[in-house]
């Protein structure tokens, strides 16, 4: 019974979409209320799904298939470079993490998705980072956050001219970007087109943005004698306004290709500096930034297949040199493949 009932489902999708959830849930143990919420539910998603009176069809339109099943490969990294004076001598140092690798797959129906992740290093017991992101593309508006839970930063440090090796475990971070943005011209400019496909670009087009960006978590360092580092916390408020540009341009044999910059000025930043034996404030310095770029490529075999390659960026210029100058970079790369039906 359970192979008839899973051959019939198969079948289905041959089917318009309405008829097929409609002739599912007729078959499902449902009674008659909890089938018509279900239904209900189909008929809501379907009707946001196929409206079109918020844009303009001739620049974006959905893909005719309800469906999207897509497997992705995610690339990140993350790296923290300051710069400063302390005791009367300069120092600067960068810091990065080795690239994490990840796969997920994930499961649309008219606009609402599933999907999970893994991470092999992680199962191997290689990587004891933590890290989510989080993204709700819209035309008109949309949002992208990032968190990284790591230890396992490594470089190297100048002091005094001096450069020393700085080894993994010293410091430790749990930071968060998140950045908004509002299109203007959201009628023609479609971000989720480039970004998660949800929608399909005919005509090239691009868009003034407004731009909210925060940045924030901490920064912890253990104590090292031989960097001659003493145990410190800092921890990192920053709130910015601003906006910027993204274009999407609609190249022939079904090629896109965009590009947006969010530079966003820091106008409440709220940081402190605490060692054991004092806390202190950071002053703010004119100009403090967060930056938010993303890149996308887009390509789609025909109606059904396609293939992306997605580049976001934060990056934060934060204090300034005469103290303490942090420049924090966290990036994203990701290569998908989609199959909608």
């Amino acid at each position: 019974m359970r192979r008839l009932l899973f051959l019939y489902v198969i079948l289905s999708c041959c089917l318009p979409a309405t008829a097929q959830v409609e002739q599912i849930v007729e078959h499902l143990p449902l009674d008659s209320v909890r089938a018509e919420r279900v239904l209900a539910v189909d008929r809501y998603l379907t009707a946001r799904y196929q409206n079109t009176a918020k844009y303009d069809t001739a620049y974006y339109a959905r893909p005719s298939q309800s469906f999207m099943v897509r497997a992705r490969m995610n690339v990140s990294g993350s790296e923290i470079s300051t710069t400063g004076v302390r005791n009367g001598e300069p120092f600067n140092n960068r810091l990065v993490t080795n690239n994490r690798i990840s796969t997920s797959f994930g499961l649309s129906y008219r606009g609402l998705s599933v999907s999970f992740s893994l991470t092999p290093d992680k199962l191997r017991g290689k990587d004891h980072s933590n890290e989510l992101n989080l993204s709700s593309y819209n035309n008109r508006y949309g949002i992208d956050v990032a968190y990284l839970d790591s230890k396992e930063y490594f470089g190297w440090t100048d002091i005094g001219g001096q450069r020393h090796e700085f080894p993994s475990g010293i410091v430790e971070t749990r930071l968060m970007n998140a950045n908004a943005y509002y299109a203007f011209s959201h009628r023609r400019f479609s971000y989720p087109a480039a970004l998660t496909q949800s929608y399909i670009q005919q005509r090239s087009a691009g868009s003034w943005l407004l731009a909210l960006s925060l940045m924030g978590g901490q920064l912890e360092a253990k104590a090292s004698p031989e960097l001659g580092n003493p145990a410190f916390t800092l921890h990192i408020a920053n709130l910015g306004i601003g906006g910027g540009y993204g274009y999407n341009w609609v190249l022939p044999q079904r090629w896109m290709i965009h590009a947006s910059a969010l530079p966003t000025v820091v106008v409440a930043s709220s940081s402190r500096l605490v060692t054991d034996d004092k806390e202190e404030r950071f002053g703010y310095s004119f100009p403090e930034l967060i930056l938010t770029g993303r890149v996308a490529f887009v390509h789609e075999f025909n109606d059904q297949h396609f293939a992306s390659l997605t580049y976001v960026i934060y990056n934060t210029i934060h204090g300034t040199t005469e103290t303490l100058r942090l420049s924090h970079t966290k990036w994203r790369l990701r290569v998908s493949y989609g199959f909608r039906f």
